[in-house]
């Protein structure tokens, strides 16, 4: 390989194995070099130059470099980055997952110490909603200093009840949403009349036919979320919106509360991911409370996704 003169003596990586090299210098009349040269190409006028030998080389390295920089840089984008997001996505929908077992473990300690499941709602004696079933299960999540701190002779938004909507329990807080308020939950109630919560009226075991395996009670729900103490707010499944339609991405901000996340309670505290292509039908037989479906089977798919 030729190389210019002025670069003898010099030290850096070859061009074609990568290796790093030392230019000889003044090769004749060096011991043990005695008939070696380096060879040179010279021009019209005299000067020394590269031959096109070590251009080619030299060129070849670069593309070879270029071409590990651009496959690497597609890894990034089709491999790592997504599955770094998908990560993250696993990982709030365990968290949202684990909030929901133990609103639904409460609601069932709520029911061994009253005798049945709160209402969706209390109602004054206009049959307005007054107090939301999120207020009613405070001691039964361990906060029982906010649970006497609520005024249960006025409605939720009265400003005496103000303070303690400001201070919602951390279970209620939905890891996916991003927003600056501190009192808005995205985790609702599955009402409507044949559900757990028929609305203002409170229910007992006994009047769950189903098996408590395949009674879906709590669902998390998209959108800018609602206050926690919010009596009306909850997800029906006999009204228009309530469409059990499911979007499985939990990070999206663009949906409104009549879409799910996927990730759902169970009566028997079991909680769920629930994927988008889970035909309708199936859970709407899943928010059923007495219907006799026979959706074992399918529960039980539910935990092999």
């Amino acid at each position: 390989m030729e190389v210019l003169e002025r670069y003898a003596g010099q030290t850096g990586p070859c061009a074609i194995c990568a290796k790093t090299i030392t230019i000889p210098g003044n090769l004749e009349g060096t011991p043990g070099h005695a008939n070696t040269r380096v060879a040179t190409s010279r021009g019209s006028d005299g000067t020394s130059g590269v031959s096109l030998g070590t251009l080619l080389g030299i060129l070849g390295g670069s593309v070879a470099c270029l071409s590990v920089i651009f496959l690497v840089t597609v890894l990034i984008f089709r491999v790592a980055i997504p599955a770094a997001n998908q990560l993250q996505i696993d990982r709030m929908n365990e968290s949202s997952q684990s909030k929901i077992g133990r609103i639904t473990k409460a609601l069932n300690a709520y029911h061994d110490l009253h005798g049945t499941y709160p209402p969706a709602y209390f109602t004054d004696e206009n049959g307005q909603p007054t107090h939301s079933w999120r207020v009613m299960i405070l001691p039964q999540l361990n906060r029982n200093d906010l649970y006497t701190q609520y005024n249960f002779d006025e409605p939720w938004n009265d400003p005496s009840n103000i303070a303690v909507t400001m201070q919602m329990p951390d279970v209620y807080r939905s890891p996916a949403d991003k927003s600056t308020n501190v009192n808005t939950t995205r985790f609702a109630a599955v009402v409507g009349k044949r559900t757990v919560f028929p609305f203002e009226k409170a229910i007992s075991r006994s009047q769950i036919l189903d098996d408590a395996r395949t009674v879906m009670v709590i669902v998390e729900v998209h959108g800018i979320g609602f206050d926690w103490t919010d009596p009306t707010q909850n997800y029906d499944v006999d009204s228009p919106q309530g469409t059990l339609l499911i979007d499985n991405d939990i990070k999206s901000q663009m949906l409104t509360n009549s879409t799910l996340t996927g990730n759902v309670g169970m009566l028997n505290e079991d909680t769920h991911n629930i994927d988008a292509i889970t035909p309708v039908t199936l859970l709407q037989e899943m928010a059923t409370r007495s219907g006799s479906e026979d959706i074992g089977f399918e529960i039980d798919m539910l935990e092999q996704r």
